[in-house]
């Protein structure tokens, strides 16, 4: 075993390709993303062919293993969660572009009489070292408590 082999091991980086993996197959777990009875996409194909892109060059079958598909799952449906809360009807001019691409914070406090909300944005900010926007979704969140098991262990680079 060579001096770069064993570096290369210890650093915990995983490189490799993934097996196939198809909106097919994110479709057949949530097919709430996919297209409606009429045929309509919720989140349009090219945004989603983006988030395969993108899931497939972040969630290695190297460093997953098993539970590799799962983790594409919610990487998938993250972004599209968050897709779906930025969109704006064209129609509805600037002001509409502007309060859907709002950062969402997370409801830290409710009250009933007189209904009122507050959000706390520095919940997600103070969190960027425990996986920040990861925690504005339920998939997101579930993918980064995979993570963190998965993630584990030692890291050298040299």
């Amino acid at each position: 075993m060579s001096y770069n082999s064993i570096i290369s091991g210890a650093s915990n980086i995983k490189t490799g390709t993934n097996p196939p993996f198809t909106l097919e197959d994110f479709y057949n777990v949530y097919p709430q993303f996919g297209p409606n009875k009429d045929g309509i996409y919720v989140v349009p194909e090219l945004v989603m062919n983006m988030y395969l892109d993108l899931a497939h060059a972040s969630v290695k079958e190297n460093r997953w293993h098993s539970y590799w598909k799962v983790g594409m799952c919610f990487f998938i449906a993250h972004f599209c969660t968050l897709y779906l809360q930025g969109v704006a009807n064209p129609e509805s001019g600037a002001a509409g572009v502007l309060e859907a691409g709002k950062a969402k914070g997370l409801d830290t406090s409710i009250s009933v009489g007189n209904v009122s909300v507050s959000t706390d944005y520095s919940t997600i900010a103070s969190g960027i070292d425990g996986w920040a926007g990861w925690k504005l979704t339920t998939y997101g969140q579930q993918l980064a408590s995979l993570g963190r098991l998965i993630g584990k262990g030692g890291m050298y680079v040299y």
